[in-house]
C-alpha cells in the first residue's frame, strides 16, 4: 500500500476517492491576506474533494473586525461550533449569541453575518450541501474559494465589484459589502 505524505492527505486539489485520511493542523493552515476577511486564520480539515462532495470543515480564528460582510450561501448550509470565545450570528430575522461549546446552524438562502464578541474567537465551521443538492459541485465548493482568494487584495471599488460577481457566478455566494456590519452600527 502506498503511503502519501501528510500534506497530500488534505490538499484541496486532491480527490481522496473515499479513502480515509488524517488532517494535520500545521499542514493545513493559511492566513487570509486578501478578500473580504483579511487577517483570518484558516485550517481546512476537510474539503469537498476529500469528503466526496459531502462536507467541508474549516477551523478559523477570527479577530474582531475581520468578520465577513453580509452574505447569502445559495449552495450550502453552514454550522458554527464555537471552540473558544463568543460570536454573535446576525440574520435578517434576528441575532443569536454562542459561546465556547455551543453550536449555531444556518440554512442556505438566508442573509447573515457574524461578529466576534470580545477580542477573538476560534470557530469550527461546517458546510454541507444545501437541501435538494447532490453534493458540492466539482471544483466549486466554498473551500476552493478560500484557497483561491487567500492572497487577493481588494483595494478598489472595481476589484470589490469583480469579486462580488466572481463569488455569485462561481460559488453561489451573494455578498453585500455595501451594507453596514452590525458591529459598526451597535451603540
Amino acid at each position: 500500500m502506498a503511503t502519501k505524505s501528510d500534506l497530500d492527505q488534505i490538499q484541496p486539489t486532491m480527490n481522496r476517492d473515499g479513502e480515509s485520511y488524517v488532517s494535520h493542523r500545521d499542514d493545513v493552515h493559511f492566513t487570509m491576506t486578501g478578500d473580504f476577511m483579511t487577517g483570518v486564520d484558516f485550517w481546512t480539515h476537510a474539503t469537498g474533494e476529500t469528503t466526496d462532495g459531502r462536507l467541508i470543515v474549516i477551523e478559523t480564528n477570527w479577530v474582531r473586525g475581520t468578520e465577513p460582510v453580509w452574505h447569502i450561501h445559495h449552495r450550502e448550509e453552514e454550522g458554527f461550533f464555537v471552540m473558544d470565545g463568543e460570536i454573535k450570528i446576525h440574520t435578517e430575522s434576528g441575532s443569536y449569541s454562542a459561546g465556547a461549546g455551543q453550536f449555531v446552524w444556518g440554512r442556505k438562502d438566508q442573509r447573515h453575518t457574524y461578529e466576534v464578541v470580545g477580542d477573538e474567537a476560534r470557530i469550527l465551521v461546517v458546510f454541507i450541501p444545501g437541501v435538494n443538492s447532490g453534493g458540492f459541485e466539482p471544483g466549486g465548493g466554498i473551500d476552493k474559494y478560500f484557497y483561491e482568494a487567500r492572497d487577493r487584495e481588494l483595494r478598489t471599488p472595481e476589484q470589490v465589484a469583480a469579486e462580488v460577481e466572481n463569488l455569485k457566478t462561481n460559488y453561489g455566494l451573494e455578498m453585500f459589502p455595501e451594507l453596514p456590519h452590525p458591529r459598526d452600527t451597535e451603540s
